[in-house]
């Protein structure tokens, strides 16, 4: 009995030091963003992370724990082989998730979740996240990191079955079998967390006041699984007051009732100008410095300087331009096509106006079901990869962005008469790819580093768009409008949670502008289609979370979301919120955290109903 319960402890206590040891190398990997750490902070990482490290160990022992009953009555052949086989899956499984998370936190700025499966369905976009050699290093990695720790496990368990003896009653055995039984059932303790009605939450490993230190803490298999089992679209999750209250919250952040403009108005040169609509990628006001081409434009035109991204990648950045519509900590609306299908479009408020609508992406419109998305937008005519040539497809995501640019700006300059006028107003919306990760295409200016390189590259192909647009008979009568799909971690130890992560700038420019005008007020970028429809007289009332970003009378404020947690960003204070803990991370104001909370309950029961 003794040798068994010996057996039964190391073996717990190799998955253990598993995955404590993972702590340190995680944060070790992610140094630039940890920030300052004391030889306190390194060891408390560990020790706060055992509950969670405790319960995927547990989960682990549930076999063990079954099989050790079983063999405390029969003898199994081949139970080392049985052990060897059940330990090398886990590990590989262990190790993918580890390494994978350490891979992908640096750009995601938060652990592996269930996304990564939305993501894996789409195997080709996947492998155009990274070059060749870091997928190679990844594998090497993995299986050195395999091989290491298999022959530690045969090493800590060497011969573990050749000691272990039955004993001779009956009732030895049977006493033996039952204390087995037991000891699995008390398994069940760590793995839930506790007794009462609280489960075990990758909240629970919460400590500091420093989120990376909480992340760090995080068990990224236990992460993974939990996701699984949330709901996709969780109302009781971000709950936190009645419907009603949470309601008179929201309202108030949209009131103009008894508030009188001093003068934000702007006019456009025509009511119905063709419109060019450039949704960039990963255009964070961070890389402004690269984006000379765009600054030139911001100078001529209508230029939003104080802009927050409504979330942290492309589908929910889509959807938050075209429908106005926040986006959310753990779910995309893009890729739940019953829900995208009830929301508000940009192309749906401007066909009902006459226009003719065309969508441009160089890459998969299949990715994250956008291409469902944009049908139900409108957008029956779209250019995708598979409308070059496989010799145009020479970037990882597809066609880089200056023959996708190309393409677009020959066809939208032969949309005219015989007098050169345009034929019908038009938009057409261009989805850039160039400067996603993992950057392939540099610009000629070095700027030392290949994410600003990528954003230069990108600029420039703006530059001999517009360049090129600026001698067709149709610029006077055309719009151009750019926002970025979301911001990025630029510079490297910018935390996901921060303000600057989601800064970004809207431009509009173009023949179509009246005057150059700077508006430095707080706005969110699910404020561009209402702003635009307000400058065409286009009623917008039908996009509920958005607002005129030149209506004066509304406060400005900015709410963004990132996982498992929310901002409110107003010219008093941004309080920042982690949903996971419940706890605030930034800023002071207690009726600031309320509206933020107000404004995510409400977005969330508004999908409930879609």
């Amino acid at each position: 009995m003794k040798q068994r319960l010996l057996f039964f402890f190391k073996y717990y206590l190799f998955w253990l030091l598993f995955f404590l040891i993972q702590k340190p190398i995680f944060m070790l990997s992610q140094l630039p963003r940890m920030g300052h750490l004391s030889f306190v902070d390194w060891l408390a990482v560990p020790w706060h992370a055992l509950p969670l490290d405790l319960s995927v160990a547990s989960y682990v022992m549930l076999f063990i724990g079954l099989i050790s009953a079983v063999m405390c009555v029969v003898r199994l052949p081949h139970a080392n082989r049985v052990l060897d086989i059940y330990t090398g899956i886990l590990l590989v499984v262990g190790l993918i998730t580890f390494i994978g998370d350490i891979g992908v936190f640096p750009a995601w700025g938060f652990h592996l979740d269930k996304t990564i499966f939305i993501y894996l369905a789409s195997p080709k976009e996947v492998l155009a996240c990274a070059d060749w050699w870091v997928w190679l290093l990844g594998l090497v990695a993995l299986i050195a990191a395999w091989i290491g720790c298999f022959y530690a496990y045969r090493w800590w368990m060497r011969d573990w079955s050749d000691r272990l003896t039955l004993a001779e009653k009956w009732y030895g055995k049977a006493g033996q079998c039952l204390a087995f039984v037991l000891l699995t059932a008390l398994l069940f303790l760590p793995i839930r967390g506790s007794v009462t009605t609280s489960t075990m939450n990758t909240g629970r490993v919460y400590f500091s006041n420093n989120q990376m230190l909480n992340l760090a803490a995080i068990n990224p298999l236990f992460n993974i699984v939990e996701s699984l089992g949330e709901n996709t679209f969780d109302t009781q999750k971000y709950t936190y007051m009645p419907t009603d209250e949470a309601e008179d919250l929201v309202s108030a952040r949209y009131a103009t009732e008894n508030r009188t403009s001093i003068g934000l108005q702007y006019d456009l040169r025509t009511k119905r100008p063709n419109i060019i609509l450039f949704i960039l990628e990963s255009f964070s006001f961070n890389a402004w410095e690269a984006m000379p081409n765009l600054r030139k434009l911001a100078d001529e035109g209508l230029y939003f300087s104080n802009v927050m991204a409504s979330s942290f990648r492309t589908d929910r950045g889509v959807v938050a331009v075209l429908s106005g519509f926040p986006g959310q900590p753990t779910s995309s609306l893009m890729t739940v096509p019953y829900k995208s299908k009830g929301l508000p479009q940009l192309g749906k408020s401007l066909a009902a106006e006459g226009y003719k609508l065309k969508f441009w992406y160089g890459g998969d419109e299949d990715f994250t079901n956008m291409r469902s998305y944009l049908i139900s937008g409108g957008f029956q005519d779209r250019v995708s990869d598979h409308s070059f040539g496989v010799e145009e497809r020479l970037s990882k995501w597809g066609v880089h962005d200056h023959v996708l640019f190309r393409r677009a700006e020959q066809e939208i300059r032969s949309r005219v008469n015989a007098a050169g006028e345009p034929r019908t107003p038009t938009l057409d919306v261009i989805l850039s790819l160039s400067s996603h990760e993992p950057f392939e295409m540099q610009s000629a200016h070095d700027y030392g580093n290949k994410y600003l390189n990528s954003i230069a590259y990108t600029d420039s192909c703006l530059g001999a768009f517009v360049d090129s647009l600026r001698l067709s008979p149709m610029w006077d009568s055309t719009l151009l409008v750019f926002v970025a799909d979301h911001g990025y971690p630029y510079p490297a130890d910018l935390q996901n949670h921060e303000p600057l992560r989601y800064h970004i700038p809207i431009v509009f420019a173009g023949g179509a502008v009246s005057e150059p005008r700077k508006v430095d007020r707080i706005c969110s970028q699910i404020d561009l289609v209402p702003t635009l429809l307000a400058l065409m007289d286009i009623d917008h009332s039908e996009y509920d979370f958005a607002k005129n970003a030149l209506d004066d009378r509304i406060d400005p404020f900015a709410f963004y979301s990132f996982v498992d947690g929310f901002a409110l960003v107003t010219e008093v204070d941004t309080v920042i919120v982690d949903a996971k803990s419940n706890k605030r991370i930034m800023g002071r104001g207690d009726v600031q955290e309320r509206t933020a909370g107000a404004l995510m309950q409400r977005i969330m029961e508004t999908i409930d109903k879609l």
